[in-house]
C-alpha cells in the first residue's frame, strides 16, 4: 500500500507506561465526586441548623409556660380577698361542787342499775375527788346545833346494799343499813352518824368521797 506523505512523516510517540497515561474516565469521576461531597456537606449543615433551632425553641417554651403560670397565680392572689379566721375560743368547763343538806327523807331513784354498776360509779367519783378545787369558805362554828347523819347511798335491793357495806368496811368505814318503806317499795340506805362535831363529820365525808361514794347530809329527827 502507498502512504500519504502530504503532511510529512508522522512522528512516533514516546513510550509511556500505563501508570503514566492519563485516564479521561478517572478525571470525570473525580469531578462528580467533588460535587457529591459538596451537596452532602450542604445537606448536613442544613440538618444541623434545623436541629439546633428545634431544640432552642423547645428550651424556650418551659420558661414561657412558667412565666404565664406565675402571672396567673399573681392575678388569682390579687382577686382572692384575705380571710382572717380566728381560732375558736375554748371555754374551760367549771366544776361546781354543791353540798346539799336536807331536813326531810331523801328522794331515792328507783333505777338500781346506777348502784349495781359500782365499777364505773367508783371510777367517776374517784376522778372527781382528784379534780376538786378547795375554795375559801366563811368561818362557822364547829359545834352543830342539830345532829346530822351522813348517807352513803340508797339501794332498792338489800343484797346490793350489803355488798356496798362490806366494801366500805374493808376500808375502815363503819356504816349501818337503814330500811325505808315508801308505798310498796322498800329502800335500803347506808348511813353513818349521827355527828355533832362539824369537823369530824366533814372528815368522814371526805374519806367516803375518796372511796367513790356520793354523800348526803340528813338532819336527825328529834
Amino acid at each position: 500500500m502507498t502512504r500519504d506523505y502530504r503532511h510529512g512523516h508522522g512522528k512516533k510517540q514516546a513510550f509511556q507506561r500505563k501508570s503514566q497515561q492519563e485516564s479521561p474516565k478517572h478525571e470525570g469521576m473525580s469531578g462528580s465526586f467533588i460535587w457529591l461531597a459538596a451537596v452532602l456537606i450542604s445537606l448536613g449543615l442544613a440538618f444541623v441548623f434545623f436541629i439546633a433551632n428545634y431544640f432552642l425553641s423547645q428550651s424556650n417554651k418551659p420558661l414561657e409556660v412558667i412565666k404565664q403560670s406565675e402571672i396567673e397565680i399573681i392575678e388569682e392572689s390579687k382577686e382572692t380577698p384575705d380571710i382572717n379566721v380566728s381560732p375558736p375560743v375554748v371555754v374551760p368547763a367549771q366544776l361546781n361542787v354543791v353540798e346539799s343538806v336536807i331536813s326531810e327523807e331523801p328522794v331515792v331513784d328507783d333505777n338500781d342499775s346506777s348502784h349495781t354498776n359500782t365499777s364505773h360509779h367508783y371510777s367517776f367519783y374517784h376522778g372527781l375527788s382528784q379534780t376538786e378545787v378547795v375554795v375559801e369558805a366563811e368561818l362557822i362554828s364547829v359545834a352543830l346545833t342539830q345532829p346530822y347523819y351522813i348517807q352513803a347511798g340508797s339501794f332498792g335491793s338489800e343484797k346490793v346494799a350489803n355488798q356496798e357495806l362490806k366494801r366500805l368496811e374493808k376500808h375502815g368505814q363503819s356504816l349501818t343499813v337503814s330500811a325505808l318503806t315508801k308505798g310498796s317499795r322498800t329502800y335500803y340506805r347506808l348511813r353513818m352518824g349521827p355527828f355533832k362535831d362539824r369537823l369530824v363529820m366533814n372528815k368522814k365525808r371526805n374519806e367516803l368521797r375518796k372511796l367513790g361514794v356520793d354523800t348526803l347530809l340528813i338532819k336527825a329527827s328529834n
